[in-house]
């Protein structure tokens, strides 16, 4: 008698989504209690803070929406969305940094301070997924053809 092959479940469906559950609310907690605490600095330090989580959270909704578009495709596929993300948040939080300071009256190394935290959680998130898309996927093969070109040589 054969044994039948165990089938793999689809990618979507072994996402941890219970993790990713309590990563989001470990954030959204984070950010919560860093806008606490920047109150006790006074108005202007937690209105740095506001802002800054405003722009920390558009830039990351920004990122998950890229991501979700590619989610069901190739693995490198979304591996590339990843990327993207990350570099539609950095230009998302620089262009949001650039207007902010230029065009309001606000504390600037708090501003900074709180934007940089910020980033920092998100791109920590980012990572995670992107290592979390490496371990749990079948990669293919790469077929090394050399041409003798320096594309080759490197990469």
């Amino acid at each position: 008698m054969r044994r039948k092959k165990k089938e793999r479940l689809p990618f979507f469906m072994i996402f941890p989504w219970g993790r990713v559950a309590a990563i989001l609310f470990l954030v959204f907690f984070a950010s919560l209690f860093v806008y606490r605490v920047s109150e006790t600095g006074g108005f202007h330090v937690s209105r740095a803070c506001f802002i800054a989580l405003v722009i920390a959270v558009t830039s990351g909704l920004a990122g998950i929406y890229v991501i979700s578009e590619l989610w069901g495709k190739d693995v490198y596929m979304v591996l590339a969305g990843v990327m993207v993300a990350a570099v539609i948040r950095l230009l998302i939080s620089g262009s949001g940094f650039a207007i902010i300071t230029f065009f309001m009256d606000i504390h600037r190394s708090w501003f900074v301070l709180f934007l940089g935290i910020y980033y920092l959680v998100f791109m920590a998130v980012d990572t995670w997924l992107a290592l979390w898309i490496l371990r749990n996927s079948e990669m293919k093969e790469r077929e090394y053809i050399t041409h003798g070109n320096l594309w080759n040589i490197f990469g």
